[in-house]
């Protein structure tokens, strides 16, 4: 039989307005340090949306999250934008998402494929790396002629 879990209020760390986090999974496991969420993980926060096979939220000492970290078919999507890989570690503190595998990133018709794909939200920069491939591109011109 497959258990549903739901948490709430977990707020993410470096924004103005504390943000709810809800998540859902086969089972939980609550430590110390961090929750564990997995099998057919789905996390909800505002419009975007996280699922994995497995998702392990880590927490500081007042017990805020700082680093989740997403792990098996990763896929994320919001405001147009999606992303997937095998492996992501998103830091909150530093707003930076990294995407280890197949990774690939679709917005606004544009397409980046590579090993590893490094966002930097804040700088609103990003960095793709081959490894024994090639990085790969799409862009489309949704200008209209």
């Amino acid at each position: 039989m497959k258990w549903k879990v739901f948490i709430l209020l977990l707020s993410f760390i470096g924004f103005a307005i504390s943000q709810t986090i809800t998540g859902e999974a086969n089972s939980l496991e609550f430590l110390k340090d961090k929750l564990i969420y997995k099998g057919n993980v789905i996390l909800h926060r505002d419009d975007a949306i996280l699922k994995a096979d497995e998702v392990v939220i880590l927490l500081d000492k007042e017990n805020k999250p700082f680093k989740l970290i997403a792990k098996g078919r990763v896929r994320f999507r919001e405001k147009g934008r999606k992303a997937e890989a095998q492996f992501a570690e998103y830091d909150l503190k530093k707003e930076t998402i990294y995407l280890k595998g197949n990774a690939r990133i679709e917005e606004e018709g544009r397409i980046i494929e590579a090993d590893e794909i490094i966002i930097y939200k804040k700088e609103r920069r990003l960095v793709a790396k081959g490894k024994g491939k090639r990085v790969r591109t799409v862009y489309v011109d949704t200008r209209g002629r």
